[in-house]
């Protein structure tokens, strides 16, 4: 089992975007706050052009323009640990459900329990007794 288990936490990104809608399925969008202000200093030299143009042409945008979209991201970090040769790690999926230490190369599952390398796993795809 790994040691000193800790259990990621869950996260929540906001960001918001000034949307320009060229037809009812997009157009452009533009980093904001939740007022609506453009961040510009978040957007390379075409997009501040775009934007320019964007509120120089409001015709152009009749399913909707100046309008802030709220986009909410919600995610769970990684476990930690510490493996048996002391490298701090994170349990990811790297491969089916498990991760390597990248210093001994012992594998885990995302839960931290001692896996056997995915060679010896012994499951090739097919079912092993086919008589279930």
């Amino acid at each position: 089992m790994i040691n000193n288990h800790k259990i990621g936490e869950w996260r929540e990104e906001v960001r918001y975007a000034l949307m320009f809608y060229v037809d009812r399925y997009g157009g452009y969008a533009f980093p904001c706050d939740k007022d609506g202000n453009v961040l510009m200093d978040q957007m390379e030299e075409p997009a501040r052009k775009n934007y320019a143009d964007c509120l120089a042409h409001p015709e152009k945008y009749p399913y909707g323009f100046n309008e802030v979209h709220k986009d909410v991201n919600r995610y769970r970090e990684p476990d930690t640990g510490t493996c048996r040769c002391g490298q701090e790690m994170s349990l990811t999926n790297e491969y089916m459900g498990a991760c390597q230490c990248p210093k001994c190369g012992q594998w885990y599952s995302i839960s931290g329990q001692e896996l056997l390398p995915p060679s010896e796993w012994g499951w090739d795809g097919t079912p092993i007794d086919d008589d279930y």
